[in-house]
């Protein structure tokens, strides 16, 4: 098979990918979780100049800082372990950071040492990810600020602000301790009411897939929280049989959207009724809501939403039977055996050299042209470049955008603050807003958290407001040192890791195929959360390439009909393993092994840059009739002249309403 071409497209390339820098993502914030961000940063600050302490209580908002950027929501004990690795590596950074300053090169070189022994560890999960970037950041930072403060103190104090953070945090542990695994299950309701919506319109495969990625969320929020509980608990058994009523529900609602129906209204409200009932923790009646349905001309949901009753209710089955069904959370790997036997392949290492040789470069540049404040020239560097994060390209840009708002806001507080009140009051107020920027857009974090930094490094070494307009020099050095020398000359590494994303999601699927029909119900689910997992991986790496250079944007642009066909086979092996049609036997495992054998060609033949193979791809037994079809329209799209000739534009070979 060729590559995908490269010949020119669409003539709005250019303005989708400037879109794709500017994207907002949808990001639901609690107020409470807002004033918790205002509270952690805003309090020590008030506090500090209630007490003439600017310098002290600077380091504890600072401290603060890790528990706000690194609470990604979930279950309190995942939030715990997160937010306490991320404070623990803030804390320790800066405990480092402060030991190895004020010796010239060596405190560089040093600084250097312990930016990628953290950078290697942060490689490990997403947990180390996000604790290592905190590591990097303080080391940074507390290699390059000279408090008056006993050199002791400022690491305690760094570490005191983030236990603060961390307890402001989980207060509501204390209250409701399963909140957020009830609000995952509820979301599975809500986001299958949303599929009931898009059900015979162009809508329904982003639909569907909200829906697969919900589920997978509550099934491993549930499961990971009854693992973790010391005796029974029937809060969780409880949720658990809710959690498992949606199956029925989901079956019912995909044979009518493979039959082309569009459901009444009804049943999306039905759906968020139930949702509604099961956040609040109130027992979902569903006997009106059932007559509700059929009264709406849909008896197959009214039919399977009174086999699920049963589950909704509590009445059936007992814990242990709930859980007997499901298949055990897989255990979190011991950090003793993960750095034991972790070995980091050619992917890391490029990650390691590239990131190794932009800061070098920024110790360079910041000692040769005498930057004032030099650290925040690798510290912007460590943070643009941390690849867990979305696009370095992309970042950078963006970066670069959001300083000059940020620097805009600082150097305005710094020109017209006389007591220190308008700085507190900035800072509290831009501190509620990072839990709300930080899953929005880069640039609109960044324009956020600058002015923080800022003004609370201002407390430890004071300026005027021209230092601040010094940062954009800062930012400016910073990315085009990322870009000039840790994406340009690699990038066309960054175009084949998409094919090689690709090539990936499709083993994975042929791995689905050829397992899941053989596997037993417990095992199904986790069968198909990994090759879901995979598919979601494919998105988002298409989704960065988009924010990337031409070489690479238009590589991405050219494999999206490829992601919509992948994720078609994946549904017609879903649907296909979960209700086969009925009167027709089951496939034998040699009738499974030819399909996904053919697929696993495709991947290898994507993987290496080799010919399509040329013989359509036929259904060895009736029952596997939908699945063939999807892989020989995936094989179809790959070989034909469509996508050689126009990359960018998926092959309307399905109606809109396929799922």
């Amino acid at each position: 098979m060729s590559r995908p071409s490269m010949t020119p497209g669409a003539r709005s390339s250019n303005m989708r990918w400037l879109m794709s820098l500017t994207h907002m993502e949808p990001s639901p914030v609690s107020p409470w979780v807002m004033l918790r961000a205002a509270l952690a940063i805003g309090l020590p600050s008030a506090v500090g100049m209630a007490l003439d302490q600017s310098a002290a209580a600077a380091l504890v908002a600072l401290g603060a800082l890790p528990a706000i950027t690194g609470d990604n929501g979930g279950p309190y004990r995942n939030r715990a372990l997160s937010i306490g690795s991320t404070v623990f590596g803030g804390a320790l950074g800066y405990l480092l950071g402060n030991l190895a300053a004020g010796h010239g090169l060596w405190t560089s070189a040093a600084m250097m040492l312990m930016v990628l022994a953290a950078s290697l560890v942060g490689t490990f999960n997403n947990i180390a990810a996000v604790a290592t970037l905190q590591f990097a950041t303080y080391v940074i930072v507390g290699s390059s600020l000279t408090p008056t403060l006993p050199a002791w103190l400022p690491p305690v104090l760094v570490g005191a602000g983030g236990l603060f953070g961390l307890t402001l945090t989980l207060t509501g542990w204390i209250v409701n301790p399963i909140a957020p695994e009830r609000a995952a299950v509820a979301q599975a309701y809500r986001k299958l009411a949303a599929m009931f919506a898009a059900t015979g319109t162009s809508r329904i495969m982003i639909a569907r897939r909200d829906m697969e990625a919900a589920m997978t969320s509550a099934y491993d929020t549930v499961l990971a929280a009854r693992g973790r509980a010391a005796g029974p608990s029937p809060r969780l058994a409880r949720l658990a049989a809710q959690l498992q009523a949606c199956t029925p529900l989901t079956n019912a609602a995909l044979e009518l959207a493979r039959a082309g129906r569009v459901l009444p209204a009804e049943c999306a409200r039905v759906m968020n009724h139930l949702a509604d009932r099961v956040e609040n923790d109130a027992e979902p009646d569903a006997r009106d809501d059932i007559a509700a349905l059929r009264q709406a001309g849909m008896p197959e949901l009214a039919d399977a939403l009174a086999q699920a009753q049963p589950l909704l209710d509590g009445a059936k089955p007992s814990e242990a039977d709930v859980f007997a069904t499901l298949k055990p959370a897989r255990p979190r790997t011991p950090w003793r055996v993960l750095a034991r036997t972790y070995r980091p392949g050619p992917t890391t290492v490029r990650y390691l050299l590239r990131l190794g040789l932009c800061l070098a470069a920024a110790e360079a540049v910041a000692l040769a042209a005498s930057l004032p404040r030099s650290y925040w020239v690798p510290l912007i560097v460590v943070v643009v470049f941390k690849p867990n994060f979305g696009s370095v390209f992309a970042r950078a840009l963006q970066s670069c955008a959001g300083s000059v708002v940020g620097v805009a806001i600082s150097a305005t507080v710094l020109a017209l603050d006389r007591g220190g009140i308008a700085s507190l009051l900035t800072v509290a107020a831009l501190a509620s807003l990072l839990p709300w920027s930080i899953r929005r857009n880069y640039g609109l974090f960044s324009a956020i958290l600058l002015p923080i930094l800022m003004l609370l490094i201002g407390a430890l070494q004071p300026g005027s407001w021209p230092i601040a307009l010094a940062r954009l020099v800062d930012v400016g050095v910073a990315a085009a040192i990322v870009l000039l020398v840790g994406y340009l000359p690699w990038i066309r590494i960054e175009r084949s890791n998409l094919d090689h994303a690709v090539s990936a999601a499709m083993s994975t699927l042929a791995a689905y195929l050829n397992t899941v029909f053989q596997a037993d119900p417990a095992s199904r689910h986790d069968l198909r959360a990994r090759a879901y997992a995979r598919l979601s991986d494919l998105r988002i790496a298409l989704q960065r390439g988009l924010s990337e250079p031409r070489l690479v944007s238009r590589r991405a642009l050219a494999w999206w009909p490829v992601e919509v066909a992948l994720e078609r086979v994946a549904n017609a092996i879903s649907d296909t393993a979960w209700s086969l049609p009925a009167g027709q036997p089951a496939p034998t495992a040699a009738q499974v092994a030819q399909l996904a054998g053919a697929l696993a060609g495709i991947a290898a033949a994507v993987e290496h840059g080799a010919p399509m193979p040329a013989d359509a791809i036929a259904a060895p037994t009736p029952a596997l009739r939908d699945v063939a079809a999807e892989i020989e329209t995936l094989r179809a799209t790959l070989a034909g002249p469509d996508f050689a000739a126009a990359p960018g534009r998926a092959t309307p070979t399905t109606t809109v309403n396929q799922v």
